[in-house]
């Protein structure tokens, strides 16, 4: 099978090496990755500017490259570029050091980067696990693995996309699999003054707030140790909101 790879922490994550490393093994693996951190980058894609690549080492027996771009750029760039003879049979993004749980999926480029691969006719996944268990990412990447195929068969369109997490990297903490909806996540976000070599800026810092969220969230079932499934959609319209007398009072 041929599989591309992405991500959002950049080229030199452990993450992407060790997704990589473990595939690798029985799979045609391509990784194409930012060359910088491009967390919180969302959907967003390098318009009116010149993106370049490069080869990097990886030290595993692969196609890996270094972006300019962003997590979505690396999607369509090597969709259109460099694997435009050999298109992928999947799309992974990850492994992100951290959970993209509930509304984290609108600033998450991971998410946004498989949603991207989705709307390119691709089955895509994205795969992250909390920031606090983001010491091994053996476990996830061996789950990837040892589920491809039944990963791959789950149903899919052109505007879906799925994405996983792992509440532990440790086999034995997990209480099973769920598919499970997108719960609310906020956080008490501030912007810290922080001085640094390069002189004082503000960094955005935040904790998460507890809020009620359905039984079968996301949100509430990483809590109890299930490993998430969430198919995420591009099309969200809130049709519910619609209001067919404010249309008809509205003036033209």
């Amino acid at each position: 099978m041929r599989i591309l790879i992405v991500n959002d922490d950049g080229i030199q994550a452990k993450g992407i090496h060790k997704l990589a490393e473990v595939l690798c093994k029985d799979h045609t693996v391509t990784v194409v990755a930012p060359h910088t951190q491009k967390s919180g980058f969302s959907h967003s894609l390098s318009f009116h500017k010149t993106i370049t690549y490069a080869p990097f080492n990886l030290g595993l027996p692969i196609k890996s490259y270094s972006l300019t771009g962003t997590p979505c750029d690396c999607v369509k760039f090597a969709i259109d570029v460099l694997m435009k003879d050999e298109l992928p049979d999947l799309i992974l993004c990850g492994i992100n050091d951290d959970y993209n749980l509930g509304t984290d999926v609108v600033y998450s480029a991971t998410v946004n980067a498989a949603l991207e691969g989705a709307l390119l006719g691709f089955p895509s996944i994205a795969v992250s696990i909390g920031r606090e268990n983001a010491v091994d990412f053996s476990y996830p990447a061996d789950f990837v693995k040892n589920n491809l195929n039944t990963l791959l068969s789950l149903k899919r369109n052109d505007t879906v996309c799925y994405s996983i997490n792992f509440p532990s990297y440790k086999k034995e903490d997990i209480a099973g699999v769920r598919f499970a909806s997108l719960g609310l996540r906020k956080f008490s976000d501030r912007y810290e003054l922080q001085e640094n070599s390069d002189g004082s800026g503000y960094l955005l810092l935040g904790e998460p707030i507890p809020l009620d969220n359905s039984a079968d969230s996301d949100v509430e079932l990483i809590k109890q140790g299930y490993i998430t499934i969430t198919p995420v959609a591009i099309q969200n319209t809130a049709k519910e909101f619609f209001n067919k007398d404010a249309e008809a009072d509205l003036c033209v």
